[in-house]
């Protein structure tokens, strides 16, 4: 037998021999070729198939490549070089050719061939103002992938985003299984998962929660207060007031999801290091979610030093703390745990872990975000500081502690700065990706048809910013959103910084509440005024797009009101 195998090895030896460098050359395009019509309508993303296609197909392909070259190594080289090389061109003709299905919408032709266009100006951070860019000079529809399109059409939020629209797209695949709330994409159960943050933000349970926050405000204006009375200039103490509202954030989140322990304005500074590996991670899942097949192997490369191992490891820790605690009180995590529910019925510590992470980086970043952005633009329009600090002293006079809720959301000026603050800087300024599925058919918007398999954004930031829906849309004017607004284009179906529909921010109306309470309190015990030497007009430029908002430091200088 081993004999017969070895003259059969000799036979093909020979034979391959006396194959030409063409008809080698040859194969290896028809092997490509089929590789990548594999990838193209298969597209594998499971650990085997992606193996064989990389891997095992070129090795193999170097068999016959050795017979024209000295050496095997060479032989390997030159296969993988050839067929990566092929496999690419094909997928670049089709994705710039007239066939493509997305070939009639206009873009650069470095998007039309991959998202590691949007990957690089994602690291960069500067994604949301070039998209708009592409808005302002290709229209409505632009195409900036392979097979996706950003939309600036805010008469199509509804038809993607409401009831019976489009489920979320591929950007949260190659995370862990099964995926948190947000990188749920299929609605039956991201319905079933929502059920619990519903609960948990619920008006009675944030009625519980406002004690937790007026004690965390507390604690942030006794800070304030610290730095002004140990500073040698007390009229005129420069801070950086968005590193106090991350911290501040973090600790009443840490409270809510975890039951406390943070202790971060405690400190004074991020002893522990959370906030620098919540935002290595934030940055990495932003630029790996527009290539998510990269994401596993960075992760997988890395190991325990990866960022996401990381946090995910930090979770799981606070998770197991928390249970042993026991539900001393209904905060966030008590309805996330299911600690009402029958034992049989709650998430287990992994999923209850999950969570927990995305309340603390959604719910913090985003909202200290807003709130800093919320004082810049205050200190850049003295007329409108001026015009809320006195609306504030009104309904709270005689040092009255902000805590009254109905009042706060009454307060006109106030909403209308707060408003005003998310149309410009919402803390997700791309959008939440969605899908048209395989197997769906294409889908009808308005006037487009979406052909299967093609990923829609409806880019916030552009919306927000077109003077279709909003007159003089670059400039920070809360009066448009007053019943006695003065006259111009002023769209509010077209404002949607927390999302729209079945998928809408679970926590927005806590933060809304966060933000009107902690402005309110800030306002009525300190002045606020720019800092000497710092140029304001730079720091919004640099803002940074990680799928949610990166700032700057903003310098500030505060002082007791007198």
């Amino acid at each position: 037998m081993h004999l017969a195998v070895l003259n059969s090895f000799g036979l093909l030896v020979q034979k391959l021999d006396r194959v030409s460098l063409l008809d080698t050359g040859l194969f290896v395009l028809l092997t490509s070729f089929t590789s990548y019509q594999c990838f193209h309508h298969l597209e594998p993303r499971s650990k085997l198939p992606l193996i064989a296609l990389l891997f095992v197909v070129p090795v193999l392909l170097s068999v016959p490549i050795f017979y024209h070259v000295p050496w095997f190594s060479a032989a390997v080289l030159l296969a993988f070089l050839t067929y990566g090389s092929a496999v690419t061109s094909f997928a670049l003709i089709y994705r710039l050719s007239p066939f493509h299905p997305l070939a009639k919408y206009p873009g650069p032709a470095i998007a039309k061939t991959s998202k590691l266009w949007a990957a690089y100006h994602c690291a960069k951070g500067d994604l949301h103002r070039l998209y708009k860019s592409l808005h302002d000079r290709y229209g409505d529809v632009v195409r900036v992938g392979p097979n996706e399109l950003s939309i600036r059409d805010s008469s199509l939020i509804h038809p993607i985003l409401g009831q019976g629209g489009l489920p979320k797209g591929p950007r949260w695949e190659g995370r862990e299984e099964p995926p948190m709330l947000i990188a749920q994409r299929d609605p039956i159960l991201h319905m079933h998962q929502r059920k619990s943050w519903s609960r948990g933000f619920s008006s009675a349970a944030l009625k519980e929660y406002e004690i937790v926050v007026a004690k965390r405000i507390r604690q942030l204006v006794g800070c304030l207060d610290d730095m002004i009375h140990r500073s040698d200039q007390k009229a005129n103490t420069v801070m950086d007031i968005n590193r106090w509202l991350k911290y501040f954030t973090t600790d009443f989140m840490g409270d809510m999801a975890f039951g406390g322990g943070f202790e971060i304005m405690k400190a004074g500074r991020d002893i522990d290091g959370i906030w620098t590996l919540f935002e290595s991670g934030v940055c990495i899942s932003g630029v790996t979610s527009h290539i998510p097949y990269v994401g596993p192997i960075l992760t997988a490369v890395a190991g325990q030093r990866s960022p996401l191992v990381r946090v995910r490891a930090f979770g799981k820790e606070r998770v197991l703390e928390r249970l042993r605690m026991g539900a001393n009180r209904k905060d966030l995590f008590y309805y996330l745990s299911g600690e009402e529910l029958p034992e049989s019925e709650r998430p287990s510590p992994a999923d209850v872990a999950k969570d927990g992470l995305l309340a603390i980086i959604a719910g913090s970043d985003t909202t200290s975000s807003a709130l800093t952005a919320l004082l810049y633009y205050l200190l850049c329009n003295p007329a409108a500081y001026e015009r809320l600090q006195a609306e504030v002293d009104g309904a709270f006079p005689g040092g009255e502690e902000p805590l009254d809720v109905t009042k706060l959301s009454q307060m006109e000026w106030l909403n209308g700065c707060i408003n005003e603050t998310l149309r410009l800087q919402p803390p997700v300024l791309g959008g939440s990706q969605r899908r048209v599925d395989k197997g769906k058919g294409a889908k009808v918007l308005g006037n487009l048809i979406i052909p299967e398999e093609t990923q829609l954004c409806l880019h916030t930031y552009s919306i927000h910013r077109d003077p279709r829906n909003f007159h003089t849309p670059e400039a920070f004017l809360p009066e448009r959103w007053l019943n006695t607004a003065p006259a111009g284009e002023h769209n509010t179906a077209a404002f949607f910084p927390f999302s729209y529909g079945p998928t809408i921010c679970a926590g927005k109306n806590l933060a809304l509440m966060e933000m009107r309470m902690v402005i309110c309190w800030v306002l009525r015990r300190f002045q606020f005024s720019k800092a000497p030497g710092v140029i304001y007009e730079e720091w919004e430029e640099r803002t940074l797009d990680w799928f949610i908002v990166h700032q700057d430091p903003l310098l500030v200088s505060v002082s007791h009101r007198v």
